[in-house]
């Protein structure tokens, strides 16, 4: 891994494994509570290709929906948590 912080953006550097896979740094991993299950999202624009890590929210922040004081369907629920919402 190599840091680039010679201009106003922290660029960090890896490579691509044989069969294709990408290692998420460690300290992008601290840095945005990057865990086993999250997705990655693929922007590709003229530009290039930026990465978005969509978490999957932990068992703490889907108990706590229900303490919103409205009532919570777990078909709602659930159907946000798939796109991504909560």
């Amino acid at each position: 891994m190599q840091v680039d912080s010679s201009s106003s953006k922290e660029k960090i550097r890896t490579k691509i494994s044989k069969g294709y896979q990408v290692v998420v740094p460690s300290q992008l991993r601290k840095r945005y509570k990057v865990s086993v299950g999250d997705e990655v999202l693929w922007e590709i624009s003229n530009k290039g290709v930026s990465i978005q890590v969509h978490r999957k929210p932990s068992l703490g922040e889907i108990v706590g929906l229900g303490h919103s004081g409205k009532r919570a369907s777990s078909v709602e629920l659930k159907k946000r948590i798939q796109k991504g919402d909560l």
